[in-house]
């Protein structure tokens, strides 16, 4: 899709959600803030009335329509304000029993009561009641259909001028692809866009529209009036996930600002030595230490009828950990050297994302990043790798054997399961001892499906509360206790494998309330196989099992990030079940 189709197929979301904003939920929450400081008085209904409308549906929604009149300083005015919520609804019983209040006061000579503003007496209303639920449905369009419509709009905009920039210097290096991106410059190669104002701008957009309703809710005393306003302040958390996100980012640029990579050999090349120098806009201490690893990552593209879907996995990768105190100042900032020997027998990188994306099959990305020990997002530099003359004999060529790309050592092996939190023991012939997969270990993970969860669940308990229809409250009743489930066992559930010469005993253990255990034998596994059972955006996640003479499929071990790592442990297992065999 293009810039400008994007920009179009956006631009009707974002519309949509800012006129039901403008038109319907910032008028009733402003009218709602400014009527608190709005003056009590006497007056007298004149007349009252409760219409219905039905819908196709077979539902129907009622509003009240009332005409009165009131004195304010010495004045007599009329008024047919009765709340700030207009139009018809469903939502509880106000419109019931707002006009049997007022119906009830006719009744009794009409006197009843009414809140003026002191500025513009002419205007009043008889009830300003802060309809928590009416508002936070309302709240939803604002705030859903404006960031859909902003991110397709800007991320379709901004993925179609980088496309252009792409052809651009292509056309001018039809021969150096290694000239295509705009992230490489001469022999300097900088970091790609982290995307800080974009996701800080979706955080503003949720409390912009969230947080009057969430002050609204706390300074009303609804909490008190009733337990279930709590669900008013739900959405606004919301903007705790694009914020940490942020954090992340603003974590980083403080740390080290914006790096760039000035090589000494431009494109790099696999089989020789990656060296050049680091570069930092700002200055650092000498005591910080800056961690830099390397990744080749192969992107697998794979079609499913007019869809593609892209995800990645790391093949190699390679960690040092450099010190500022041998870095020597630069224009604006220091410059910290890097020598890295890159093996021979990789893929070289595709020369642009678009690529990737639009073309079936593999392709291979290399990246490197930087990182600080105070935390934060690595910075991400696209490294140019390309295929070098390994025959060549040159001096500063990497003498690795072209060995199987696949084959990880132990130590590979170890650090690998560690990087995903767990935590393995092998003997001396390589064969696995313990697999250790303890609870929390996916934390950020299981924090935001209990947080999915709980926001979802409010909305069943709200739509069961309201009496929506019952095919919603089916909906949401039957997903919303699947998410927190899994919540809940990602964050609570530990699975532990022993092996011994003899036997494969695997404990899982659901906090301190359960626990079961299994025992197998060698001869009772017919293999041990590796697949994938989970998809996060463009990230695939392994697991390892053991098919048994049962007919069934025991899981050792999960959400590993690489199919080389689950490949690999499947072939050490595989060890295991033929050694004594």
């Amino acid at each position: 899709m293009s810039g400008g189709c994007a920009v179009l197929f956006g631009l009707p979301f974002i519309l949509a959600g800012l006129a039901i904003g403008a038109f319907t939920y910032f008028p009733a929450i402003s009218s709602w803030w400014s009527a608190r400081g709005w003056e009590e008085v006497p007056c007298w209904i004149e007349a009252a009335e409760l219409k219905s409308s039905e819908s196709d549906e077979g539902g129907a929604t009622y509003s009240v329509e009332a005409s009165y009149r009131y004195e304010f300083d010495r004045h007599w005015y009329h008024g047919s304000e009765v709340s700030f919520s207009s139009g018809s609804d469903n939502f509880g019983d106000f419109q019931e029993q707002t006009f049997q209040k007022l119906q009830s006061s006719k009744d009794r000579e009409g006197k009843f009561r009414c809140f003026v503003n002191p500025s513009k007496p002419e205007q009043a209303v008889l009830f300003r009641d802060l309809r928590w639920g009416l508002l936070l449905v309302m709240t939803l369009f604002p705030t859903l259909f404006p960031l859909a419509g902003f991110v397709v709009s800007i991320g379709g905009w901004l993925q179609s001028r980088k496309e252009r920039q792409k052809q651009k210097l292509a056309a001018l290096h039809p021969d150096e692809p290694w000239k295509w991106r705009p992230e490489w410059v001469g022999d300097t190669v900088h970091t790609t866009k982290d995307g800080l104002l974009f996701i800080l701008g979706i955080a503003g957009w949720i409390l912009v529209v969230q947080l009057p309703l969430a002050l609204a809710v706390i300074l009303g005393g609804e909490l008190g009036k009733s337990a279930m306003a709590v669900l008013a302040l739900l959405p606004a958390l919301l903007a705790w996930i694009p914020l940490r996100l942020a954090w992340k980012r603003i974590k980083s640029r403080l740390a080290f600002g914006r790096p760039s990579l000035q090589l000494r050999r431009f494109p790099a090349t696999t089989g020789s030595v990656l060296e050049g120098d680091l570069r930092f806009n700002r200055m650092l201490s000498p005591m910080t230490t800056i961690s830099v690893r390397v990744l080749c990552q192969r992107q697998i593209t794979r079609r499913s009828g007019d869809s593609r879907m892209t995800a990645k996995e790391t093949i190699w990768e390679h960690t040092e950990t450099l010190s500022a105190a041998e870095a020597r100042r630069d224009s604006g900032g220091v410059a910290i050297p890097l020598r890295m020997g890159i093996p021979r027998g990789l893929p070289a990188s595709a020369p642009d994302e678009a690529s990737i994306i639009n073309t079936e099959g593999e392709q291979h990305v290399w990246t490197l990043e930087i990182s600080s020990p105070q935390g934060g997002k690595p910075a991400v530099l696209p490294l140019p790798m390309f295929t070098g003359n390994e025959e060549a004999g040159d001096e500063d060529a990497v003498i690795h054997a072209p060995a199987e790309v696949v084959a990880l050592s132990t130590e590979d092996l170890v650090s690998r399961l560690q990087a995903r939190g767990v935590r393995a023991e092998f003997d001396s012939n390589g064969i696995p001892t313990l697999l250790d997969c303890p609870a929390a270990r996916n934390r950020s993970a299981s924090w935001f499906l209990l947080l999915f969860g709980s926001v979802w669940f409010a909305a069943f308990v709200f739509m069961t509360y309201q009496g929506a229809p019952l095919i919603f409250r089916l909906i949401w009743g039957i997903t919303s206790p699947l998410i927190l489930g899994s919540g809940l066992w990602t964050l609570l559930h530990n699975r532990r494998v022993e092996l011994t010469v003899g036997e494969l005993r695997i404990l899982n253990r659901i906090g301190p309330f359960y626990s079961w255990r299994e025992s197998f034998e060698p001869r009772h596994f017919t293999g041990f196989v590796h697949d994938t059972n989970v998809q996060s955006g463009s990230q695939f996640y392994y697991r390892v099992r053991g098919e048994t003479i049962f007919d069934q499929k025991k899981t050792l071990i999960d959400g590993i990030a690489e199919s080389v790592t689950a490949e690999t442990l499947a072939k050490r297992l595989e060890q295991w079940r033929r050694r004594v065999g």
